[in-house]
């Protein structure tokens, strides 16, 4: 009875902790884009406030589009066109008006678009490289504490970094630099913390510790969909925030959301760590013979083992209590490193012989280019939509496109790629081309066709690029042996994060150079680049097919040897 409630308890612990990821992931989405958006808004206000007026290029801080310059330029045109012979001087000057309200409008649009992209950069430079050894540190920290401790290091985190958020709105100081010193401030701590990268991780270990084998893909399929929905929510909510109230309030939405999670996870989440030292003590305490000697054997078993743990406790006593924290903390660093060491020996312990590994390899760096490429096409959409004299995005406005897009990914994640699984078998690299395929399409319409609608159809036609992250990891586990699992997942984090640095300094250094040219360059150069992974996907699949009926050839004759051998061995028994 108390082994079934702890495992009821168990189920319940896992639910929450996937509730408690769904609502970090909502905060995290909120935050991610939000101070996007609130970086490109302090650019733009100090760059034209001191000029012109910030809503004439700032739309996206404007809750109700201004139309007023556009009505200004209509105006001249028609006056411009009516005019006789007798006002050409009056028509003229306006003219000439027009034209360099035009070139002053697009040389600030230029300026803002630049410094605004390096703000971006900087941001995530300051936010992913502290995470990357957080992460490592973590990771050495998670066979020896509960998940949850890790877990609220980064709520903690991100309640700090909101608080330095506002104190840069509230407070009376200059746009540039002092306000936005203030968002880079709290985007480091926020980085030391962990971020969302430690809460995965520590999710993830939570969810396969407290799991049966059988049941760890469905948890783990569902986690990854509640990913995605968590972002979706987060988008819909700050396009909500922005149409009604202002970056102040989400804010402190962040805020009070991260305090209920911590709540939640203090006092409602069960610490696995404490169940399995139990299990790994009961064994001790059963083994019996008779039943007259059960409670001779359950007392000495209890007694030497309560023993034992007095005399280890005593000899571990002295130097606990003497050693310094420093030498934890270094002690823990340099376990972070060997997880590095580890990482290493994953990727380069094979001879090159080794087909597999080659692929293992080879696919490896197909998901770090592919990674690249979408982190990077996140930073600029933004500045795209948001600058382009035929869309102006509202930040609104582009909040409901990430909500669309994530939303459809969602569907195809929970609803789609069970039912595919179950009915078709289909091989996961040709899951992985279709969602290239669809991103591709996504591309073209926003670099080509600058209509909203097309860019929202463009969104609901390039969801299927969620199953190139989930078909990913999937072939990976099939690349690597069982004990190199949680290593290959350990280096993915790692790449991730990497990538994310990557990305942004490519894509920002190639868009500020094309906007002087054509500014959707960067999306048709995206497009070749995902043409090239498309290849390696062919190719990939290819070996991987005809890698895996050699495998299966071979398992065939290893089993009919085997069985041909018990039968002789039966057979000269018999005899």
């Amino acid at each position: 009875m108390k082994t079934f409630c702890i495992e009821h308890h168990q189920i319940i612990s896992v639910n929450l902790v996937i509730l408690c990821f769904l609502i970090y992931k909502m905060t995290e989405s909120i935050l991610q884009y939000g101070n996007r958006i609130s970086i490109y808004t302090n650019v733009c206000k100090a760059l034209t406030y001191p000029i012109m007026n910030p809503s004439l290029l700032c739309q996206h801080d404007n809750r109700y589009y201004d139309y007023s310059y556009y009505k200004q330029h209509n105006v001249m045109s028609t006056i411009i066109t009516s005019s006789n012979i007798s006002n050409i001087n009056y028509t003229l000057q306006l003219l000439d008006n027009q034209n360099n309200t035009l070139i002053m409008y697009n040389s600030y649009q230029i300026n803002i678009q630049h410094l605004s992209g390096w703000y971006l950069l900087l941001y995530r430079f300051l936010l992913n490289i502290p995470a990357i050894l957080t992460c490592l540190f973590y990771g050495s920290l998670l066979s020896r504490i509960s998940q949850y401790y890790i877990m609220l290091i980064p709520c903690i985190g991100s309640i700090i970094a909101c608080i330095l958020f506002i104190l840069s709105l509230i407070l009376k100081l200059k746009l540039l630099p002092d306000s936005i010193i203030l968002t880079l401030i709290g985007a480091t701590l926020y980085g030391i913390c962990g971020k969302s990268n430690a809460v995965s991780l520590s999710v993830n270990s939570y969810i396969i510790e407290n799991s049966t084998i059988n049941k760890r893909t469905h948890m783990l399929g569902r986690m990854l969909g509640v990913n995605f929905f968590g972002l979706a929510i987060g988008s819909l909510l700050l396009g909500v925030f922005y149409h009604f109230l202002s970056y102040f309030e989400i804010l402190l939405f962040v805020i009070i959301s991260n305090l209920f999670i911590i709540t939640m996870l203090i006092f409602l989440m069960y610490n696995s760590k404490q169940f399995i030292s139990l299990n790994a003590s009961l064994p001790l305490t059963t083994v019996t013979t008779t039943p007259t000697t059960t409670t001779t054997a359950a007392t000495t078993t209890t007694t030497i083992v309560v023993d034992n743990q007095l005399e280890i406790n005593k000899t571990d006593q002295y130097p606990t209590t003497c050693k310094l924290y420093t030498h934890i903390i270094i002690d823990h660093l340099i376990k972070s490193f060997i997880q590095l060491k580890l990482s290493y020996k994953f990727l380069f312990q094979y001879k090159t012989t080794n087909k597999k590994h080659i692929y293992l390899l080879i696919l490896l760096s197909t998901i770090l280019l592919k990674q690249i490429l979408k982190s990077g096409e996140q930073d600029i959409t933004y500045l795209y939509l948001s600058s382009q004299t035929t869309l102006l995005w509202s930040s609104e406005l582009y909040a409901y496109y990430i909500t669309c897009y994530y939303s459809f990914m969602f569907i195809i994640l929970i609803i789609l790629l069970p039912i595919i699984e179950r009915y078709f078998f289909i091989h996961d690299t040709t899951l992985i081309i279709f969602g290239l395929i669809t991103e591709i399409l996504r591309l073209l319409i926003i670099a080509l066709i600058n209509n909203t609608k097309w860019i929202f159809i463009s969104s609901i036609i390039g969801s299927p690029a969620a199953l190139i992250t989930t078909c990913s990891r999937s072939l990976i586990s099939k690349l690597v042996s069982n004990n190199e699992i949680n290593t290959s997942f350990a280096f993915l984090s790692i790449l991730e994060i990497l990538a994310n640095l990557c990305g942004g300094v490519f894509f920002t250094l190639i868009y500020n150079q094309s906007l002087l040219f054509y500014a959707s360059f960067i999306f048709l150069l995206d497009i070749g680049f995902n043409i090239i992974i498309i290849c390696i996907f062919i190719w990939l699949r290819r070996k991987l097919l005809h890698y895996e009926v050699n495998i299966n050839n071979n398992l065939k004759c290893i089993n009919s040897i085997s069985i041909s051998n018990n039968n002789n061995n039966n057979n000269n028994n018999n005899g």
